[in-house]
């Protein structure tokens, strides 16, 4: 059970943008009675244990008395009260281990009700902060998604992460945000699933307040993809299709080659049905992300976020990753959080964020244009990916 809350914690954002919290919930809670069901039992049996043992001690005492009286009658006639007097010693004396244990008992159970009772608490749905849920059903975009004067600081921080943010994502656009880390990229991409909601200001989708949206049909629109992909201790294919039913084989197969993932779930022993372990250790980065692309393109999301989701890669998996990438995003309404500058130069806009501000606007060619923040950044990345190829081509000569 400890396996499968630390592997539901793990996976909490997962849970959250496939509305699946309340299949998670059921899982665990079962998991939970199976456990307490079969420590009561062993508690049971082991409680029963010392007082069987107690009483069969006490039975066998008695019986050798009265066996012992009826034997030696004669004998024992004269001396009736000693007798008595040793039979009242020896079940008193037997008596007495028994009442201990079940005092003892009795602490055990008073220590572990303390326990009890945290866990009851925390298991408990009613009066707990919950996030309110709004009544609107979330169907298509049809028009924006807009920050207004978005602030936020993080539950019990004072200091503002976002400072009056204001932009806009069109239908069917890619809006990228680039920017320093601690600028306020991957917050953002929080605050549009409603992970966390705005301090100040106001995040809408279609000039509608997204906190008038039911909360599981809006993350059910939206697929995100995170540069820390979590994939459960399963199959390939519990994976691609967590959180649907009824799902073919063929809509499984499809959405892994649309992912580049299909080649080489293929060279696998089992394929789709290979387990990929704890938080998917069986296979590599690249692998993993492009899974993560071919679950999100198993669910067509109307609302596509992109997390750092190709920077941790190395050269031959960043293209294979991006080329899936460039075909999730077809037709979709894109945000992309990214730092490696080069994989964001055709989206339709780019938000240079600098310390939770808004800084420049534009495109790839309008931001260099303005010789700016973003150009430096473009250049210091440049340089860098120059520097470094300079190395390997020396490298390459020496060898």
């Amino acid at each position: 059970m400890s396996n499968s809350m630390l592997e539901m914690l793990g996976g909490i954002i997962l849970i959250k943008i496939t509305a699946n919290e309340e299949q998670e919930y059921k899982k665990i809670q079962r998991l939970i009675e199976e456990r307490e069901k079969a420590q009561f039992n062993g508690q049971l049996i082991s409680s029963l244990i010392s007082p069987l043992n107690e009483i069969s001690g006490i039975i066998l005492v008695i019986s050798i008395v009265v066996f012992g009286r009826i034997l030696f009658e004669q004998q024992l006639q004269s001396d009736n009260v000693s007798g008595l007097l040793l039979t009242y010693l020896v079940i008193l004396f037997r008596l007495l281990p028994f009442v201990g244990s079940l005092n003892g008992k009795r602490s055990q159970f008073a220590s572990a009700s303390t326990g009890l009772e945290i866990t009851a608490d925390f298991l408990r749905r009613d009066n707990k902060p919950y996030m309110p849920d709004g009544k609107k059903i979330y169907t298509q975009l049809s028009q924006s998604i807009d920050l207004l004067d978005v602030s936020f600081s993080y539950p019990k921080h004072n200091d503002l992460v976002l400072k009056g943010i204001t932009l806009s994502i069109p239908k069917g656009k890619t809006v990228a945000l680039v920017g320093s880390s601690g600028a306020g990229k991957s917050t953002i991409a929080d605050l549009v699933p409603r992970f966390y909601d705005v301090t100040g200001g106001q995040i809408t989708i279609d000039g509608i307040d997204i906190k008038e949206y039911n909360i599981a049909s809006l993350r059910r629109a939206m697929g995100v993809v995170s540069q820390d992909t979590f994939l459960f201790s399963n199959t390939i294919r519990y994976n691609i299709a967590y959180g649907l039913e009824d799902v073919s084989e063929s809509d499984i197969i499809m959405a892994a080659k649309r992912a580049n993932a299909y080649e080489f779930i293929q060279k696998l022993a089992k394929g789709l049905d290979t387990e990929v372990g704890d938080r998917g250790i069986m296979l590599s980065g690249g692998q993993k992300q492009r899974i993560a692309i071919a679950r999100a393109l198993l669910r067509n999301p109307d609302i596509l976020i992109l997390d750092e989701a190709t920077s941790a890669l190395d050269t031959v998996s960043e293209k294979l990753v991006q080329q899936a990438i460039e075909e999730l995003c077809k037709d979709r309404t894109t945000l992309v959080i990214a730092h490696r500058l080069s994989t964001v130069r055709n989206a339709d806009k780019i938000v240079v964020l600098e310390q939770g501000k808004v800084v420049e606007t534009g495109t790839h060619e309008e931001l260099l244009a303005l010789n700016g923040y973003y150009a430096k950044l473009n250049a210091m990345q440049f340089a860098k990916v120059k520097s470094d190829t300079t190395e390997f081509m020396a490298a390459e000569n020496l060898t």
